[in-house]
């Protein structure tokens, strides 16, 4: 039974570094863009124009890892409903 809270800590974990490493990224992208534009106006549309593919692609990326968390949290939660449903088969033939 322990193994089942340690996996659902650690889905919990890598969605919460996920989400950060996300956040970073998408935050260091958008400081170099906004510095970008302080040092030539006249460039702000390409700059953020290249600054939104690369945005979008990280925030895919990071939904992509937090689906991928989502997903095993909830095979552990089949996998604990189908061990409790072995158990109570067993227990039952026991008998």
């Amino acid at each position: 039974m322990l193994h089942i809270g340690l996996g659902y800590l650690a889905a919990g974990i890598g969605a919460g570094l996920c989400m950060l490493g996300a956040a970073a990224g998408i935050g260091r992208l958008a400081s170099a863009a906004l510095e970008g534009t302080a040092r030539q106006p006249e460039a702000a549309g390409n700059l953020r124009t290249s600054m939104i593919i690369p945005a979008a692609l990280i925030e895919g990326l990071a939904f992509f890892a937090l689906v991928i968390c989502l997903l095993m949290g909830l095979a552990l939660n089949g996998a604990l409903t189908q061990g409790s449903a072995k158990t109570e088969t067993a227990q039952s033939q026991s008998h």
